[in-house]
């Protein structure tokens, strides 16, 4: 009997990272420096806020330059309600959209390495290009979009996502990358949007949840699949090894890019993989499976023997064993 298998984490793999100011700045670094995750690698100015209002908003003088406004200052009116400057910032019109915009008061913006590596190219006032060692847990799926921030995990993987509890591991939720447990709802992710969470990652999600996140350009990267199913064992583990370190979601290529430093300790962390992704094995016993028939649907467990066109699972500390049926199963590596 042949089953699919799923590489759940590549580690150690080589690949070129770029890191970019959000505007025009400065860059302290040159080609072949090394560089460690707390470096800075430039800044600038930039305003971390700006919006365009809807076509029949009216400012409360004509505008052509931008104009600076503080904070609760009226500077226009939509209909009869009048609207007041959220922060400190410049009111403005685009030309190319006939569109009036505010813009928040621009703040000095540092950017870090949040990575071990060496500068391999250098685009002036623009980004770094740095050579590095990743671990990569792979997402069977993602929403399309990318995040760069602090890794929280939480120490119950089966705990929901609440304010008071996050916020006791925490001091600021924003842009942060969160591992949620093993479900992620479509409250879980209201509450992370609240909360201005960039990306969460989770062993699963109902589909209401996937629609949430995309229609919000969230992050939300789903481990094992849809439907309540478990975070295997040895990803939870590796997530929860380096909890705080910054990591990379890419919703593009269905990756979590985790840097590394390439020490020992390292190499050896729960669930080091060769670079493979998808691979047809014959199942035997004793190997690691998701089993996808219910009641069992989302399980993980260990096959005690094999039947035929069926296996016999255990799972966890049960005695009793459970028949599944090909295909409803994959071998987890």
């Amino acid at each position: 009997m042949l089953a699919p298998v799923i590489r759940k984490i590549v580690q150690n793999k080589k690949v070129l990272i770029e890191r970019h100011l959000p505007s025009k700045g400065n860059l302290f670094v040159q080609k072949g420096d090394k560089l460690e995750p707390f470096q800075k690698l430039g800044d600038c100015m930039y305003s971390p806020n700006v919006f365009f209002f809807p076509k029949d908003f009216v400012p409360v003088k004509y505008l052509r330059e931008k104009v600076y406004f503080q904070k609760g200052n009226l500077i226009g009116k939509m209909g009869v309600k009048k609207i007041n400057a959220p922060e400190n910032g410049y009111v403005g019109f685009d030309e190319s959209s006939q569109e009036y915009f505010f813009e928040e008061m621009p703040a000095k913006f540092t950017l870090l390495s949040g990575l071990w590596g060496e500068v391999s190219q250098v685009i002036p006032e623009h980004s770094v290009l740095i050579d590095t060692v990743v671990t990569e847990v792979d997402l069977v799926a993602c929403t399309d979009s990318f995040s760069f921030g602090e890794l929280v995990v939480f120490p119950n993987p089966t705990e929901i996502l609440e304010k008071f509890y996050l916020e006791s591991f925490i001091k600021s939720t924003e842009g942060k990358i969160v591992y949620v447990g093993h479900y992620a709802d479509l409250d879980t992710m209201s509450k992370a949007r609240d909360l201005k969470i960039s990306a969460v990652i989770a062993g699963s999600a109902d589909p209401a949840a996937f629609s949430y996140a995309k229609s919000q350009n969230m992050g939300l990267g789903v481990l094992s699949g849809f439907g309540k199913m478990e975070t295997p064992d040895f990803v939870y583990n590796l997530l929860n090894s380096v909890a705080y370190r910054h990591v990379f979601f890419h919703g593009d290529t269905g990756v979590l890019r985790i840097p590394m430093s390439g020490t020992e300790e390292e190499n050896d962390l729960p669930g080091k993989k060769e670079a493979l992704s998808k691979v047809i094995k014959k199942v035997i016993k004793g190997q690691k499976v998701q089993v996808l028939q219910k009641p069992h649907f989302g399980k993980i467990g260990v096959i005690d023997s094999v039947s035929g066109s069926s296996i016999f699972v255990k799972f966890g500390n049960e005695l009793a064993t459970v028949e599944i049926d090909q295909p409803n199963f994959y071998i987890i590596e």
